[in-house]
């Protein structure tokens, strides 16, 4: 049934117009889904989804029967954003949707343009799926806005899941260097630097997405906020660091060092601490689902 559903489906954008397809903006959009139950389909992936008009975000996978949480929202350049808790290690993925011709089905596209899922909608909350709540936050969303009646044009347009990645910075007094020379080597080193020396550097809220910090010495380093996603710290000295509130999912911290580290409230899921040394650790209020090696 899967590989039928996504094989009739149009594969790009380009194609999904050519056959009549129509895209959906962001008022559309909430009505499609706010308080309402999507079936996603693609060739790996099978699940009902409850999109609560608060944001939060209930899903249970057909196939393998089990459930996971998030949120969800809708940017102004009329997308839908998902964020699972755990599927897909947490990250946020944004959608443009379009309705197929001639029938009540939709299509998702990545930023790409390639298809991620085929969609069909039911009213209400169809699978009885279990609701949590979900604290609003400060910043305006589409969704937001649309749920209190306003128009989606009010919004700016710089509204976000997420907030944007701030580059990283690194002090280093003795070596003479200005501050912005200093943060522009960091930005192109940390993404390539094993074995390299940030001892008790400041990496607060950097991008380091899939870097590659083998063995590097981060003793001491402030990596708080900083996005290390399916990073490589295999080997890497982190024994005193502070991560607090960073992302860690699918990261190899295979045989480092964290002992005396502080990963408070940080996301852990999918990581593998196999062989790590955790003495004095502290792990409060980490999401630790998936994650191999913690005891």
């Amino acid at each position: 049934m899967l590989v039928f559903l996504s094989g009739c489906a149009a594969s790009t954008i380009d194609s999904a117009v050519q056959k009549g397809a129509t895209a959906l903006n962001t008022q559309d959009i909430f009505s499609l889904v706010s308080n309402n139950t999507l079936h996603l389909v693609s060739s790996d992936f099978d699940a009902y989804l409850f999109f609560s008009e608060n944001g939060a975000l209930s899903a249970k996978s057909v196939v393998a029967n089990n459930l996971d949480y998030g949120s969800w929202d809708i940017k102004s350049d009329d997308k839908i954003c998902i964020n699972y808790s755990v599927w897909y290690y947490g990250d946020v993925n944004c959608y443009t949707t379009y309705k197929e011709a001639g029938k009540d089905q939709y299509l998702l596209f990545t930023d790409n343009g390639s298809l991620a899922y085929s969609a069909s909608a039911s009213a209400g909350n169809s699978k009885h799926l279990k609701i949590r709540s979900k604290k609003e936050t400060k910043t305006v969303f589409v969704r937001s806005s649309l749920s209190k009646g306003e128009t989606g044009e009010s919004v700016s347009s710089t509204s976000n899941v997420s907030a944007p990645a701030v580059e990283p910075v690194v002090t280093n007094s003795g070596s003479g260097a200005t501050q912005e020379e200093v943060k522009h080597t960091v930005k192109h080193m940390a993404q390539d630097c094993p074995g390299c020396n940030f001892e008790d550097g400041d990496l607060r809220k950097a991008n380091l997405i899939e870097a590659n910090l083998k063995g590097a010495n981060l003793r001491g380093v402030d990596l708080s906020r900083a996005n290390l996603r399916r990073a490589n710290l295999e080997g890497a000295d982190l024994s005193g660091a502070t991560l607090l509130s960073t992302n860690l999912p699918g990261a190899n911290l295979k045989n480092a060092n964290l002992s005396g580290a502080d990963l408070t409230g940080s996301n852990l899921i999918r990581a593998d601490f196999t062989g790590a040394d955790l003495n004095n650790v502290i792990l409060d209020n980490t999401l630790q689902e998936g994650a191999k090696g913690l005891k």
